[in-house]
């Protein structure tokens, strides 16, 4: 019968740490798997196949319990694992090291991070699945690099993040962001038996902050049409996406890159909406078709209707790009706040209710699902137009 044990292999030079090793023993055949766990000589009891933590110091005997657990832990995955592939009629150690592997890498936080993002991308949610990779490259900045497994994240371990992320003057809204992707993880985790629910997010913020929607006036966008770029053909393009996505309703980045040749339908746009999967048919205008036009070059023997993303260039890389763009553009204009992809919607429908847009208009237009969503999103814009209806009263005293 397959049977595991646990074995050390010490370091070849004096005073270093040796490693922790598993194999996997079945008709006489064993596999040996290094764990990711070291220890010195003096902390390991052979004959028990166990971590010695008696004699450690207190910071070390709290590292050393960590290992005893995990490798208990990743015992009984193996045990189980065999027990799956008793009853096979043939099977090779290798097929049991490959299920371990899998099963030890979920385990970890990070690898189970990417694999959701994997998972996102595959079902075609790529907004989703770059929220959660923005994520985790902001906890692996939080860690140092250093993965954790789902038994070390706790309640006291997402304070220290939150913590550290005010300390880098992160808005409550962006704080609330991170805390809610990872708490969609660590669900998911406990959904899966990965980890117990132990409510690691019942003392941080993952609320939402009422703040002032990000929209450009006319102004704005006549010194962005007139900006020359020379030979910074970057910039251009920086500008004509946004222009883009301004003259289309709003239309998302992710929605842009999606469009193909095939979306024109004579004088109109016809596409569905990533996000929400509703058709959404736009007509034709000149700004429009000048900036198809300008870039049609770069789509030749292409589906894509504009060349944001390529067979180099995946949609996240190109989101990236293009906001960095915006906000060289932002500099030069000398904006307070720097122009986004979303700044572009958020214009649209500023500029479509400053200017007598019913508000019912304005959702059909953006595709929203309803017109309460339009107007959460138009409600700073309220407040501006009461402002600016205050301010033309006062100067009559």
């Amino acid at each position: 019968m397959p049977s595991v044990k646990i074995k050390f292999r010490p370091s070849s030079l004096p005073d270093k740490e040796g490693v922790i090793l598993y194999q996997i023993i079945s008709d006489r055949r064993v596999k040996t798997i290094t764990s990711r766990f070291r220890i010195y000589p003096y902390e390991w009891d052979a004959p028990n196949e166990s971590i010695i933590t008696h004699s450690a110091s207190d910071a070390r005997r709290e590292y050393l319990y960590f290992i005893k657990h995990e490798i208990e832990s990743d015992r009984d995955s193996l045990r189980n694992i065999l027990k799956l592939f008793r009853n096979k009629d043939n099977f090779n150690l290798e097929e049991i090291f490959g299920h371990y592997k899998t099963n030890s890498c979920s385990r970890t936080v990070f690898p189970f991070i990417r694999q959701c993002i994997e998972e996102l991308e595959n079902s075609g949610k790529i907004k989703t699945a770059s929220s959660y990779r923005t994520t985790l490259r902001s906890l692996s900045r939080f860690l140092d690099g250093d993965d954790i497994s789902f038994t070390t994240f706790n309640g006291h371990l997402m304070k220290q993040y939150e913590s550290w992320l005010k300390k880098r003057k992160v808005s409550m809204n962006s704080i609330s962001f991170y805390m809610r992707v990872l708490r969609a993880v660590y669900n998911r985790a406990v959904n899966l038996g990965l980890t117990p629910q132990n409510m690691p997010f019942k003392n941080v913020y993952t609320g939402i902050d009422k703040t002032v929607k990000r929209a450009v006036g006319h102004d704005i966008i006549s010194r962005l049409k007139k900006l020359d770029f020379g030979s910074c053909e970057g910039l251009s393009f920086g500008r004509d996406m946004f222009l883009f996505s301004l003259y289309t309703r709003g239309m998302s980045y992710v929605d842009m890159a999606g469009l193909k040749k095939e979306n024109v339908k004579g004088e109109y746009l016809i596409y569905y909406r990533r996000k929400t999967g509703q058709r959404l048919s736009i007509k034709l205008e000149n700004c429009m078709t000048d900036i198809i036009e300008r870039y049609s070059s770069k789509t030749i023997g292409q589906e894509r209707l504009l060349p944001i993303v390529s067979d180099t260039l995946v949609y996240s890389s190109a989101l990236r790009l293009h906001n960095l763009r915006l906000k060289k553009i932002s500099d030069i204009l000398g904006l307070e706040e720097s122009l986004s992809s979303y700044v572009a919607r958020h214009t649209w429908a500023s500029l479509a209710k400053r200017n007598g847009v019913p508000i019912n208009i304005i959702s059909e237009g953006m595709g929203h699902d309803n017109e309460n969503t339009t107007r959460i999103y138009l409600a700073a814009l309220d407040q501006s137009v009461i402002d600016h209806a205050n301010k033309k009263l006062l100067s009559l005293f």
